[in-house]
């Protein structure tokens, strides 16, 4: 394993530093049965690290005695920046959904889905830095056998399958169906890793939690699958005092505190409620990234209200909802927040109080779950499309904005009343920001222009609200909100820019491999380095090869039968989990 190592090299292919690999000293190594066979897994892992931002690259893995082909890699600005945001891709759980109860066949439609909306969200967001998953990246949560041993191996695989993955890093956060085993970390490498007593107490087998830097935010994932809030503290107090000049700070973890989904936001969803919000509150989180509930919802700006009475829960002590007068305290007991601001404009805020929660639908399609009956009143937008979702932060050093899109389409998704999912909130909006926008709207109108195959309503759009930022900047009475409208308009002006082929085509969906085969060999698990430069980790590799096609049929997703999308995936050999095991599945075994 000591000879497994990543080539780094420039964008001609000239060699800049090889990196060696290191084999876990810890007790995580496993051992897994396929039929007659016996596989050890030794996780092994290789970082890279000094990697300039905007700057494109060339590596080589080397894995099992034998280089891998050459792919490319390119870093993207630390100054503004997108990150992609997705909610349990958790491949492997439409198995039972259409009443087949092979799990092979079902988590490798669920890659394909996987494949197919990272396709999309690249296609159409090219220069994103790197993707955010809120956990449950596989479904099979048991590990007490060798077959579900061998299932957790294959979905996993499937997550880190899709070529995208090969240069673009991720950053994953610890689900309920992560959380009992070694597996997860075995295939993810985390920057900041815990390994104090005070800040690992009470963890789960599958990890801790971690942190890093990208530009001028402070990341910091949490596993909520550890009931020890006090360990989570002293971790986010951590991330904070080292990193004091970090503009934003995001916080992401899988279950859903304040989410509107029938199944959690109202039971197991909200048992650490009464003690995060305070936490997240004493340390100025400014958006919190959120999983588990498998529906869209974004709540206004909320803090904790400041009492020391609510009692503290844990899964355990959670009263069921047939205990009635019990339950009814626990859920009195979470009425622990005050609406901060918000509900002025549901679309943007200006140096708001109070902390923005998001909740993600699925990534993949794979399950989703009903709305609560009725929307909670710290929800500003909420939604059940029935169709897998991705959102994307855009980030600069006066504003972080969140948009949520339909996979499929890669259409912005519209939530329930028709209330817009795009969300913006501005930082110090004063009238230098206003400048610094208004020169870098001209600088893109200007290489449009140039151009020559932008349409003439976008660059009129363009122009039209720079002439409108100018006048704002140049009124003396201009207020903050003013100033904050106008650098949020030049910014989505910007990002409307549309060539005439990207106009004509738009909303239509691109079936990339037309349903031929396509072969992919995946050095899996990226990493995000804590100095803000992006870092590439081969923890994995990975082959598939799929015949598929989209098709509409009608599927059981949560409680209900609806009638979504669905992509098929047949006769699928998958290999490969943390670069040793292989595992080949006959297509006659795929069929049974």
């Amino acid at each position: 394993c000591i000879r497994d190592r990543i080539k780094l090299m420039d964008a001609s292919g000239k060699e800049i530093k090889t990196y060696e690999g290191k084999q876990s000293v810890e007790a995580d190594v496993e051992t897994v049965k396929d039929g007659d066979k016996t596989y050890t897994l030794y996780p092994c892992k290789v970082t890279v690290t000094g990697l300039a931002e905007n700057t494109s690259y060339k590596y080589q893995y080397y894995v099992n005695g034998a280089w891998s082909e050459t792919y490319d890699y390119k870093t993207q600005s630390t100054d503004s920046f997108s990150v992609m945001y997705v909610g349990d891709p958790q491949i492997g759980a439409s198995t039972n959904q259409l009443g087949n109860q092979n799990k092979q066949y079902y988590a490798m439609n669920d890659s394909y889905n996987w494949y197919h909306t990272l396709n999309n969200a690249v296609k159409k967001f090219p220069g994103l830095s790197f993707i955010m998953s809120a956990g449950d990246q596989i479904n099979q949560t048991g590990v007490s056998n060798d077959a579900d041993k061998l299932e957790q191996q294959i979905e996993y695989a499937g997550f880190l399958n899709p070529s995208v993955l090969r240069s673009l890093p991720v950053a994953t956060t610890i689900g309920n169906h992560d959380s009992k085993s070694v597996n997860y970390s075995n295939h993810f490498n985390y920057p900041n890793k815990q390994t104090s007593d005070a800040n690992t107490a009470s963890k789960t087998t599958a990890g801790t939690d971690y942190y890093f830097t990208y530009g001028n935010t402070l990341f910091i994932s949490i596993d909520t699958n550890n009931y020890n809030v006090a360990t989570h503290e002293n971790v986010i107090k951590e991330a904070t005092e080292k990193n004091p000049s970090a503009k934003w700070r995001i916080l992401m973890f899988h279950q859903d505190i304040y989410g509107s989904g029938y199944d959690h936001s109202d039971s197991d969803g909200i048992v650490l409620r009464t003690q995060l919000t305070p936490v997240i509150d004493k340390y100025d989180i400014d958006a919190v990234l959120q999983g588990h509930d498998h529906t869209y919802s974004r709540t206004y700006q909320i803090s904790s209200d400041g009492s020391d009475s609510h009692k503290k829960y844990t899964k355990e002590n959670m009263p069921s909802t047939d205990d009635k007068e019990n339950f009814t305290a626990y859920i009195n007991d979470n009425n622990c927040y005050n609406l901060k601001s918000g509900k002025e404009d549901s679309s943007k805020v200006v140096d708001p109080e109070g902390t923005v929660y998001f909740e993600a639908n699925s990534a993949t399609g794979s399950k989703y779950y009903q709305l609560i009956g009725t929307q909670q009143d710290y929800i500003a937008a909420r939604c059940q499309s029935w169709r897998p979702t991705y959102s994307v932060l855009d980030i600069t050093d006066t504003t972080l904005t969140v948009r949520t899109y339909d996979a499929a389409s890669n259409e912005e998704l519209v939530a329930d009343g028709g209330v817009k999912t795009a969300y913006t909130i501005v930082k110090q909006a004063d009238k230098t920001a206003l400048d610094t926008e208004i020169a870098k709207a001209e600088a893109a109108y200007d290489t449009a222009k140039k151009a020559g195959n932008y349409t003439e309503a976008s660059l009129k759009t363009l122009e039209d609200t720079i002439t409108a930022a100018k006048a704002v900047t140049e009124n003396a009475e201009s207020t903050t909100t003013d100033i904050a409208s106008a650098v949020t308009s030049l910014q989505d002006a910007v990002k409307g820019l549309a060539t005439v082929e990207n106009n004509d085509n738009k909303g239509n969906t691109e079936n990339n491999n037309k349903g031929n085969t396509e072969n992919n060999n995946n050095a899996a698990g990226n990493e995000t380095e804590d100095n803000g430069e992006a870092g590439q980790d081969a923890s994995g590799s990975g082959n598939s090869s799929a015949n598929a096609s989209g098709s509409s049929s009608t599927v059981k997703t949560g409680d209900t039968a609806k009638a979504a999308v669905w992509y098929t995936a047949a006769g699928l050999s998958m290999a490969g989990a943390a670069g040793i095991i292989l595992v080949e599945r006959k297509k006659k075994k795929l069929n049974q």
